[in-house]
């Protein structure tokens, strides 16, 4: 019996345990359900670079990169939107006319 396989070894890899349902996922809720300040952030984020692109504007028209301005500017725009939807999604999750996992 010198064909026979030894017996494979039991894989302890997260992956492996997982799938032998070994490991359990803990629910955890999001900490930010409302969006806002991820958005709020990242209007910052995009004046701070307006203004850093402002600065050095003269030399970014040398290089003809003067367009960087432009993408701040729309940055900084679509920021606004996105902090205007997300004002009116948490304003309707928390009269009910929604639900907080809908979308």
């Amino acid at each position: 019996m010198a064909d026979e396989q030894p017996a494979q070894k039991k894989r302890n890899d997260p992956t492996s345990q997982l799938a032998r349902g070994e490991l359990v996922h803990a629910e955890v809720k999001p900490l930010d359900l409302s969006g806002i300040p991820s958005v709020i952030t990242g209007i910052i984020a995009w004046a701070v670079a307006f203004v850093v692109v402002l600065i050095f504007r003269g030399e970014l028209k040398k290089e003809g990169l003067e367009w960087w301005l432009w993408v701040t500017v729309a940055g900084v725009g679509l920021g606004l939107i996105g902090l205007w939807y997300c004002r009116r999604r948490w304003a309707a999750i928390q009269a009910g006319h929604r639900s907080e996992v809908e979308d």
